[in-house]
């Protein structure tokens, strides 16, 4: 279990959480959704060690984070940032290969993962390729390769594992995202391992999240299965967006978000 307690954060004289307090567990994907400012890549930096909170604790696999040792922590949990900047001509199967630079594995053993890690991000046939002559979208499907192959596999020391995303669609197409998210919410399942992610798209985080985080100004609003948090009073006030909520066609519990259109005031 990983779980945040009474977690607020201040700085630059503003409160960038205020006494969330969440639990994330293995086999579970979590959306952590909200408006632009509203403490998400805070709370995310805070949950993989980054950032030191003002107040509260962080707890992972039954002790505080600050306990657990880097290199045993590096094995249990894997981030991917809003952006991960390399400018060195790395190909892309050894950025991936970057993620296995904590476990004393074998050199096959790492590229066995390494394989299945590219593939389970649409991968292989980047794997030869510079990471920096990369475009943007496959650069994140790169990087998010390297953040599952670090997890891929329990060791002795790192028997819970989660998956900390900022933003892993953000600069997919249609059909990327879909599978990525797809591929996080079985691998969860398998494995299983946590997903944390930060997501903006409302209607992937309805259809692929198990349970949802809604953010606002440093406050967690609510938590609960998609159903149970996108309702439209909740949209409204959250979001300052007039949005209704209709049921899937194809599942009565997946809310469709649909942004109502509102006609421009004459001038």
């Amino acid at each position: 279990m990983l779980g945040a307690r009474n977690l607020s954060v201040r700085a630059g004289g503003r409160d960038l959480l205020r006494a969330v307090s969440a639990e994330f567990h293995g086999g579970q994907l979590v959306a952590v959704a909200g408006p632009n400012g509203a403490g998400k890549t805070t709370l995310l930096r805070c949950l993989s060690g980054e950032l030191t909170p003002t107040a509260g604790q962080i707890q992972f696999g039954g002790k505080p984070l600050a306990a657990w040792r880097r290199d045993a922590l590096a094995r249990a949990r894997a981030v991917l940032p809003q952006q991960s900047a390399l400018d060195f001509p790395f190909s892309a199967r050894d950025v991936v290969l970057m993620g296995r630079l904590p476990h004393a594995t074998a050199a096959a053993h790492n590229n066995a993962i390494a394989d299945a890690a590219l593939a389970f991000c649409d991968c292989e046939k980047l794997a030869a390729r510079d990471y920096t002559n990369l475009s943007g979208g496959e650069q994140q499907r790169v990087q998010t390769a390297r953040a599952v192959a670090q997890i891929w596999e329990s060791t002795e020391d790192s028997a819970a594992r989660f998956l900390l995303l900022d933003e892993p669609v953000s600069m997919l197409d249609l059909r990327h995202q879909y599978r990525l998210m797809y591929n996080l919410r079985g691998l969860s399942a398998r494995q299983p391992i946590g997903v944390v992610c930060i997501l903006h798209n409302l209607n992937l985080v309805a259809q692929f999240a198990d349970r949802i985080l809604i953010l606002n100004r440093g406050e967690l609003v609510t938590c609960g299965a998609p159903y149970e948090v996108f309702t439209e009073p909740t949209l409204r006030r959250v979001f300052d967006l007039d949005v209704a909520v209709q049921p899937h066609p194809e599942d009565e519990k997946i809310p469709l978000l649909i942004p109502r259109m509102k006609k421009h005031p004459a001038a």
